[in-house]
Formats: C-alpha cells, structure tokens, sequence
C-alpha cells in the first residue's frame, strides 16, 4: 500500500468514526445538574474553627444505558465537578441479567434503609446508625444480587468490601440483604448488616423503614439497631420519623449509642421549603435548617450543633 493510499485510509476512517459518533451519543441518555450550598454552621461540638459560613457544590453529569428487554445490560455512570476545584466519580457500575434476577457491580449505593425527606442539610451531633454501614460506594468491591419474586416483593443481597488501608480501622467488609414489599402507595424495606472492620471488630445490624407516598405528601418512619464489640461502642438504636406536604419536609431523629459507664443521646430536628426558581423546569432554591444535641452521660455533658443552608439546583 503507498503512502497516500494510507492517508487517504486513515482519514476515511476518522471520517467514519466522526460521523458515528453523533448516533452513539444521541444513544445514550444524558443528564446533567447543578447544585450549590451555602451553609452557616455554629455550636459547641464544632468549636471556635468549625464555626461560620463555607460554600460547598458540584456539577453532576450522568450517562446512563440499557439495552435488551427480558435479558438485559445496563450501565450509569455519574460524573461530579466540584466547587473546590477537584472532580470524582459517584457512580460507576454496570448491570446484567433478566427482570427476574441480575447482578450489579462497580461503585453504587444499595437500598436506603434510613431516608430524609428533602434531604437538604441534617447534621448530627453524634452518631446516628441507619443500617447503612454496608451501603456502597465503596472504592475497592462491591457488587449486588437483585431478584424480582413478584410485582410487590423483591430481594437485593450486596457484598462489599471496603477494607481499603487509607481508610483506617472505620475500613469495613460484610453482607447486606434487603427484602422490599411495595404495593400502591406504601413501600416497606428490611435490611440487616454482617460485617468485620479492619481493625477485627465485628459489626453486625438490622432495620427498616416504611414509606407512604401519594397526592403530594410523603411519609418515611425509620428504625435501626446495630451492635459492635468495641469496647466503648455496643449497642446502636436509631429511630426515625419524617416528611414532606408539598415544598415543606421536616423531621426528627432520636438516637441512643450504648457504652461502658452510660450512653449518648443523640437528638435531631430539621425542616426545608424548596421553592421554584422563576418558573424555570427544574430550578429550585431550598432554605433549611437543623439543630442537634448531644447528651454525653459518660463524661456529664451536652454538646450542639446547628446549621441554616441555602441551596440553589438546576437541572438541566
């Protein structure tokens, strides 16, 4: 083959890939949104420097496809830029299977065992257990079976590892199944948690929580217990009510971790309003708020925390 011949291949052959291009992409479904906080933080668990004003935020761009119908392959993978100047990965994983059983992997979260309504800012003054712990998006294996028993019930058993060494002893691996009843309007989930930190200890959880949502009203009631054998760490119970009529959620987290010599008391309330943005489809700007407190009976003392946040989304 002369050299021209070759340059008149190779182009060509861009030419082609130029033209495809276009008809693959228009393939795939892409969307993309926006979301900025700016939040005012105070309160004795944060301290004189946690204490003030910072502004936090990404750009999120999704790119999601599935193809065949009984048998299937479907993969998501969402992009993030961030305000601070970085970029990362949220999700990444393919799927496969049938609509009766498939298997995912990659970098995703699992069912949510522990849900806000609007969840725009709860920060807590202690530790609130959710049945979560094995959740995902870990950063070295996950994958998940999913099994559809009938239109109302389903079944998801994750296993994960997250025992990567930059994570320190809070590394965690296990299993975690979920058991999902759903029929109009009422959606109820059951989940538990086995699971080793890096550090040797073992953890292991149960929970549930029970949703009702229709006519513009929403309505989660929470519960979770978990335990591990710290020494300082035994028994976790968490529980959960909240909702949303409408632009307005709130709602309230009672929590209480078990240790050697007495236990903490963890006490959250939070509210949002999210409000349309000028008419504008998917423009938003939602105020919110939340307070915590912490009751320290170990050490005799009460610690708070709260927040007041604005937070500006568009999708686009």
């Amino acid at each position: 083959m002369t050299q021209i011949s070759k340059r008149i291949l190779r182009a060509t052959s861009v030419a082609a890939c130029i033209a495809m291009a276009p008809a693959a992409f228009a393939a795939a479904n892409v969307d993309a949104n926006i979301e900025l906080d700016s939040t005012y933080n105070s309160g004795s668990k944060l301290g004189s420097a946690g204490t003030g004003m910072e502004q936090s935020g990404r750009l999120e761009l999704n790119i999601s496809q599935k193809a065949g119908t009984d048998y299937f392959v479907t993969g998501r993978a969402t992009l993030l830029a961030q305000k601070g100047g970085g970029a990362g990965t949220d999700d990444l994983w393919a799927q496969l299977g049938s609509n009766s059983a498939s298997v995912k992997l990659g970098r995703f979260e699992a069912a949510d065992l522990f849900p806000i309504a609007q969840d725009t800012v709860v920060i807590h003054a202690g530790t609130v257990y959710g049945t979560n712990l094995l959740r995902g998006r870990s950063e070295k294996f996950h994958a998940a079976g999913m099994f559809t028993v009938n239109s109302a019930l389903n079944f998801e058993l994750g296993l994960i590892d997250a025992t990567d060494t930059a994570l320190g002893a809070t590394g965690v691996k296990g299993t975690r199944p979920v058991l999902t009843f759903s029929t109009g309007a009422v959606t109820v989930k059951l989940a538990a948690e086995v699971g080793k930190y890096l550090s040797g200890r073992n953890v292991d959880g149960m929970g549930f929580t029970a949703g009702y949502s229709a006519n513009g009203m929403a309505v989660n009631l929470n519960f979770a217990q978990g335990k591990s054998d710290a020494a300082t760490d035994n028994k976790m119970t968490s529980l959960a009510v909240n909702g949303q009529i409408g632009a307005f959620a709130a709602g309230v987290v009672s929590a209480k971790n078990d240790q050697v010599g007495g236990d903490l008391q963890v006490q959250t309330v939070h509210a949002s309003y999210s409000i349309p943005l000028f008419g504008v489809a998917g423009a938003s700007i939602t105020p919110a708020i939340s307070h915590s407190t912490l009751k320290d009976s170990v050490l005799n003392k009460s610690q708070d925390v709260d927040a007041f946040r604005v937070r500006v989304h568009y999708d686009f």
